[in-house]
């Protein structure tokens, strides 16, 4: 893990019961078409993703736009309906319960969104937005509820006299911190932040997220980190899960992931990441111009057949481009040296998979 990775409380690692267990999740959205708006196909924006997630960790959920993470984070919560598959949360399928127990499960998940601007209510003041949860599920009101607004946002470092304002008062960082207070308000175990740094400045993106690392630190939470910047998961996760068009393709622990990926879209990812010595930049050139060379990623509602990677892998040119790799879709298996690293290629042996 990254050094600069705070230690998990020692409470929460006594436990070997995951928070989280997401099993065979599938959200397929229907395309309409013709005159009478017919099913015509299926938008495959989730097709089985499966992980864990323990008390007091970070899984990091990366990968290109439109390769399901923020789905997968809305169907968890079950703020959209999930196809099929089951979410087991503090031993409650969430997918599956009654109303009544749905609501009680929603104080101990929370999200916290992408927009700052557009995920705070313009009308209503930064009291109104954070003491919103509180009232909804009636545990405070009055001064009490006051009360609680004022120490939440001491606790994102934001001042008291904040409450009184609307959120266009305040910068892009501080209205993501009231997103934050906002979260936290009934004390939940489990938060999916879908990429909660990615509208922000560079400068204020390190503020954030070294807060909820704070936060993770004081309250033992656990965190679904969705985000595109590899920088930031590398930074804030202890496990990293890969995805392309709707299916994890490679999932390690944080080092192990960055320190000797697998998979060939991993390796194409990392290697995307700036550096500042030209000597790396030139040596990590000729796989990002191996990606690049197919500019149209493939539609979730014709995925290729086979391992779906396949058309843009520097792997499969590489091997004479074997039938496997254009018929049979690969399962996600653990590697022979390290179990606890998962790769979905037709070549996951550690002599095939060259230049990891």
């Amino acid at each position: 893990m990254p050094a600069t990775r705070p230690a998990t409380p020692a409470a929460n690692r006594k436990s070997h019961t995951p928070l989280l267990d997401v099993h065979d999740l599938f959200k397929h959205f229907p395309v309409r078409g013709g005159l009478l708006s017919r099913v015509r196909n299926q938008l495959k924006a989730v097709d089985g993703v499966s992980f864990s997630l323990g008390a007091g960790k970070t899984l990091g959920l990366v990968g290109e736009s439109g390769c399901g993470k923020t789905t997968v984070g809305r169907t968890i919560l079950r703020l959209i309906p999930a196809t099929s598959g089951s979410v087991l949360f503090e031993g409650h399928d969430v997918l599956s319960v009654d109303r009544h127990t749905l609501r009680n499960l929603r104080r101990r998940m929370q999200i916290i969104f992408q927009d700052p601007y557009g995920s705070l209510n313009p009308r209503m003041t930064v009291q109104q937005i954070v003491a919103e949860p509180l009232y909804v599920h009636g545990m405070a009101k009055g001064q009490v509820l006051r009360d609680e607004v004022s120490a939440l946002l001491k606790q994102v470092g934001l001042r008291a006299e904040a409450m009184n304002r609307y959120p266009h008062e305040f910068s892009g960082g501080q209205r993501q911190r009231i997103g934050v207070a906002r979260a936290l308000a009934l004390k939940p175990a489990f938060i999916v932040c879908d990429e909660p740094t990615s509208a922000l400045d560079v400068s204020i993106r390190a503020q954030i997220i070294n807060l909820l690392q704070d936060l993770q630190q004081a309250m033992g939470l656990s965190y679904l980190m969705i985000s595109h910047d590899l920088g930031v998961v590398r930074h804030i996760s202890d496990e990293v899960a890969v995805m392309y068009l709707g299916k994890i393709v490679e999932q390690a622990s944080t080092e192990a992931l960055y320190g000797d990926p697998r998979h060939p879209y991993t390796q194409v990812l990392l290697s995307a990441i700036p550096v500042p010595d030209p000597k790396l930049r030139a040596s990590r050139a000729p796989r990002v111009r191996a990606l690049d060379r197919d500019d149209n990623v493939p539609s979730p509602i014709n995925v290729p057949a086979g391992c779906a990677f396949h058309p843009r892998c520097p792997l499969y040119a590489a091997k004479g481009r074997p039938v496997e790799c254009r018929t049979l879709m690969p399962e996600l298996l653990p590697r022979k040296s390290d179990r606890s690293h998962a790769v979905r290629c037709h070549f996951t042996d550690d002599s095939a998979m060259a230049g990891g």
